[in-house]
């Protein structure tokens, strides 16, 4: 009975430390799963917490600014990063003249001051007529007067002062301009050059070139008002034509004896000339005499075509002005610039060309059409002085 007693009562010790182990296990279990649970709702809040987490941060740029206009501040609460940015927020247009205190990309901060001045307008009164015309606040009558002017492309008469600031309502009072083109003509003196030559015997001279004055067109843009001229600004000057120098020649060149009635030059040659040696049989020294036609010009238009006045009248081929003495020669016989002595006509100097005078071919010059028509054609000896 003993053993039997025994055995039961170890196997009830051992049943209750296996009851109580598995008691502890189960609570040992609990607060680990309480554990977790904690864990778990920590985890949770942390999730929530975080999709709250952006909003408030976003809500963090948000600024109190103010929007005055014309004065009248109000406050507004706004993310806009830039002025730009708030003025398209709240649909704000600035017009011509309107005013705003701030750059577009200029950034905000909370406290800002956005103003905007709103431009308005003023009456302008031209010589009775009105209009009107938008400037900005805070506008001089001096700025105003610049501004008017250059959008209507004119000048206007002003009389008041120009440091008042104009305000709503107030009139400014013109007077239009009369614009006129004035032109205006003057004489500009021609020079008169001297100058030598040996183709002149000393104590002579020759007008070889007329002077001729020159004209200055000057054109000015006048303001009038009324019939008085207010100002006038100069447009351009022209010079048209130009003046045209005096030349005179001035002789330098020993004379030579004028042959006397009764010398005559002894030809030595035939009518094409001679040229070997010299001859002063006549009184004068010549290397070569030619037979040659003669016919006689003037400087008119039965001659040349060319009336007084018209460029190049009384000209020779060489620049030389016509006189008595100058004849027209074919270079390729006689060279420009020979002195000559032609039988029945005088000392001359070949100065001039002409169309018809070719090879043994000479035209002496006539002052008068008259004596050229005296003159004629004839047949005359022809000496190439020394």
């Amino acid at each position: 009975m003993c053993i039997i007693y025994n055995i039961h009562f170890l196997t009830d010790m051992a049943g209750s430390i296996v009851e109580d182990r598995y008691r502890m296990l189960l609570h040992i279990r609990g607060i680990v799963l309480k554990k977790r649970i904690i864990l778990a709702l920590f985890a949770v809040s942390l999730l929530i917490s975080s999709l709250f987490y952006v909003p408030v941060m976003a809500n963090s740029g948000q600024k109190t600014i103010f929007y005055i206009e014309d004065g009248v501040s109000t406050p507004y609460t706004t993310s806009a990063n830039t002025v730009a940015d708030f003025l398209n927020e709240h649909g704000i247009i600035l017009a011509l003249r309107d005013t705003l205190n701030m750059e577009y990309s200029d950034v905000l901060a909370t406290g800002s001051k956005v103003e905007v001045k709103r431009g308005f307008h003023v009456n302008v009164s031209i010589d009775g007529v009105s209009e009107k015309f938008k400037i900005s606040r805070n506008t001089s009558i001096g700025t105003f007067i610049r501004l008017f002017e250059t959008e209507k492309n004119k000048k206007f008469y002003y009389t008041g002062s120009l440091v008042p600031i104009l305000v709503p309502g107030d009139t400014v009072f013109f007077r239009a301009f009369r614009e006129e083109t004035i032109k205006e003509e003057s004489e500009i003196a021609f020079e008169t050059q001297k100058i030598e030559t040996a183709e002149l015997v000393i104590g002579t001279e020759d007008v070889s070139q007329e002077g001729r004055p020159g004209k200055k067109i000057t054109t000015y843009k006048a303001l009038f008002l009324g019939d008085e001229e207010h100002s006038r600004e100069l447009i351009s000057e022209v010079i048209e034509p130009e003046p045209l120098p005096e030349i005179i020649l001035i002789g330098t060149a020993q004379p030579t004896p004028t042959p006397t009635p009764t010398q005559r030059p002894a030809p030595t040659a035939s009518s094409g000339g001679s040229g070997a040696g010299a001859s002063n049989a006549a009184g004068f020294s010549y290397s070569r005499v030619y037979t040659m036609v003669a016919t006689a010009y003037t400087a008119g238009p039965e001659s040349t075509g060319k009336s007084p006045g018209m460029p190049g009248y009384g000209i020779t081929a060489s620049g030389m002005r016509v006189r008595h003495g100058v004849v027209a020669v074919d270079p390729r016989v006689i060279p420009l610039g020979t002195r000559l002595y032609v039988e029945g006509y005088g000392y001359s100097i070949a100065a001039d060309t002409g169309g018809a005078i070719k090879g043994n071919r000479i035209d002496v010059y006539m002052e008068k059409l008259s004596d050229a028509y005296r003159w004629g054609r004839r047949t005359v000896k022809v000496y190439v002085l020394s």
